[in-house]
């Protein structure tokens, strides 16, 4: 049973049948473009000022006609709406609704809500289709804004904004994900701690903006050493980590080595700057998924032990867990 017709309702219809400032109202304060298309006589097409004037259209210069506007729509998008269009012919139920872009006449993207319907003769036939439009645009650029807010925070949440390598958290991810590949293919796997030698020093001599520059060149000349496949992150204060997947001890150690002799010859400005090394590497045996991340600290622990012998016997050194007693 149909619900009955409000009075309310039924009396604006009957305005806007009496008034036609009541229509104009509704058209001028709800919509920001109204057409109205002849299918029979296809080229004939009326479209209401404020459309032309959303695309910064003299009203005056332009005539009811469908071609008008079609050299402003984006291709692909037109595509979208005469597709609908068809559908809508065919079944009233398919909705004739779709967000298309404009071009402007200052040669900006105009978004726009576009949405019709087909008035039928008798028999069911297509004969006009009456269409409105809604600006979107402001809701697009503001949708931009928030997507491109959304990356910036994705990369804050993986990346250190100092150096841009990645964070402490996102590389133990990482780490995890290369053990388990490591032991699924019994593949050696290195690791590296590099720590600025004396970096305190650097911050007491020269204030923390040259602390920073420093953190800034010693993490790119070590990403310039890495391999695509080496995964470089900071690891906290002015200490590093080099991840080596498919790499043993020697290798470890050939590209501690590297890396040091990098920051050591670089050219510096009235600062003299190295780094000490320690490494340790994982054999590549099969590797229960609860144990990866008791088996992350234990390599790091030996990096860090190596680290420190390579620091307590004179800086700017490289050394490998294996090549030392450690006292374990």
């Amino acid at each position: 049973m149909d619900e009955p017709v409000h009075y309310l309702k039924k009396e604006l219809y009957e305005l806007v049948q009496k008034d036609s400032t009541v229509f104009e109202f509704i058209q001028n304060g709800s919509l920001d473009g109204l057409w109205y298309w002849d299918l029979e006589e296809p080229e004939h097409e009326w479209m209401n000022s404020s459309f032309w004037k959303l695309m910064g259209i003299d009203p005056s210069k332009k005539k009811p006609l469908a071609s008008e506007w079609q050299d402003l729509i984006h291709p692909d998008d037109l595509k979208v709406a005469l597709k609908n269009f068809k559908e809508h012919c065919k079944n009233p139920d398919h909705p004739y609704d779709q967000i298309v872009r404009y071009k402007h006449k200052d040669g900006s993207t105009v978004w726009v809500r576009c949405r019709g319907l087909a008035i039928r003769d008798s028999s069911g036939k297509p004969i006009r289709m009456l269409g409105a439009h809604n600006d979107l645009t402001e809701l697009k650029k503001t949708e931009n804004t928030l997507k491109i807010r959304n990356e910036e925070l994705k990369l804050l949440a993986h990346y250190d904004s100092l150096t841009s390598l990645l964070n402490r958290h996102s590389f133990q991810e990482q780490f995890e994900s290369q053990l388990r590949i490591a032991g699924r293919q019994k593949k050696y796997i290195s690791l590296l701690l590099v720590d600025i030698d004396l970096f305190k020093q650097v911050n007491d001599r020269f204030g923390h903006l040259k602390g920073d520059e420093v953190l800034q060149l010693v993490s790119h000349l070590i990403s310039n050493e890495a391999r695509d496949s080496d995964i470089a992150a900071r690891f906290g204060g002015e200490e590093f980590i080099l991840l080596l997947p498919d790499t043993d001890e020697k290798g470890s150690l050939i590209v501690a080595e590297r890396t040091r002799l990098a920051v050591e010859n670089h050219i510096w400005e009235n600062i003299a700057i190295t780094v000490s090394v320690g490494a340790s590497t994982f054999s590549g045996t099969q590797v229960a998924k609860e144990m990866i991340p008791k088996l992350c600290n234990e390599l790091i622990d030996h990096a860090d032990k190596a680290l420190y012998y390579a620091k307590e016997n004179g800086r700017n050194k490289s050394c490998h867990y294996n090549n030392f007693k450690s006292g374990d």
